[in-house]
């Protein structure tokens, strides 16, 4: 009798122990007692060899990448949304890849997203532009971006810009007249701005330093995208009473070079995924 109490006693206390099962789809299903006769029961796909289904959320940092993880996921369903500001230059991509079908719903847990990040470079350029300067800073700034300087414009060959070389020799000789009284900037019949100076180890000697009236630059916006030429505006004030220079850049037409550089980022996508759904809109 004792005997058959303990096994009875031993078979109760095991069916309290947890258990599982598994649903049609694969899903594993944990039973865990909490009460008599009341169970908790949870989903544990940890307790499968490999998920049931792709999901989470990638985040991209340029167009080819993005190109090549759609092509390698893409299946019946991926859609491909783009949501872009092209006034503002804002664009934002995001790849649903197990997306609905026409006839089947899908999971929508699957994503890719790419938003196009502003290039060091671009970033500086477009930070600066309109900032006033000293001499020293403002030749600092030229020579430290001189890499980026051109002196074509491929859309105007016939436009004639200062190369690179130039403008560095240009903010040579800014270092060097630092220690200056200037007396005037006029624009000659060239184009160029004329400044006279005194230099103070000079006697009243006036001396003149000749400065381009524009420059180009090769103007990369968005991380892995293509160059575009952007003209720049030279810009300078004298002060009346200390004779100090301050000069300055502007960007021209920079709001249209940026609506084309994403627009140009939504036609490489539309080219390249020709196969999937792309609409332009939020998902």
């Amino acid at each position: 009798m004792e005997n058959q109490k303990n096994m009875i006693e031993t078979a109760l206390a095991a069916a309290q122990k947890p258990f599982y099962e598994f649903t049609p789809n694969g899903t594993p299903l944990v039973f865990t007692p909490v009460g008599e006769g009341e169970w908790e029961v949870k989903a544990d796909t940890s307790l499968l060899e490999k998920p049931l289904r792709k999901k989470g959320a990638f985040i991209l940092h340029d167009t080819a990448s993005l190109i090549k993880f759609v092509q390698k996921h893409k299946q019946e369903g991926t859609q491909v949304f783009i949501d872009a500001d092209f006034k503002t230059g804002r664009i934002s991509v995001r790849a649903v890849i197990d997306g609905h079908t026409a006839t089947e719903a899908g999971w929508c847990g699957f994503h890719a997203h790419y938003n196009p990040m502003l290039t060091p470079a671009a970033s500086r350029w477009l930070d600066s532009s309109g900032e006033k300067m000293n001499q020293a800073t403002f030749a600092h700034f030229l020579t430290a971006h001189a890499r980026h300087i051109v002196s074509k414009n491929p859309a105007n060959e016939a436009a004639a810009y200062p190369t690179a070389a130039e403008v560095l020799d240009f903010a040579l000789n800014l270092e060097y007249t630092e220690k200056t009284t200037f007396k005037q900037g006029y624009r000659e019949q060239d184009g160029r701005i004329n400044f006279t100076f005194q230099s103070e180890d000079s006697g009243q000697t006036e001396k003149n330093l000749k400065a381009f009236e524009r420059f180009g630059i090769s103007f990369t916006p968005y991380q892995g995208g293509d160059s575009y030429f952007v003209e720049a505006l030279l810009k300078f004030r004298i002060d009346k009473n200390s004779g100090a220079l301050n000069l300055w850049y502007e960007l021209q037409q920079i709001d249209a070079i940026i609506e084309q550089a994403a627009k140009d980022i939504a036609d490489e996508l539309q080219k390249a995924l020709a196969d999937t759904e792309i609409y332009f809109g939020k998902f």
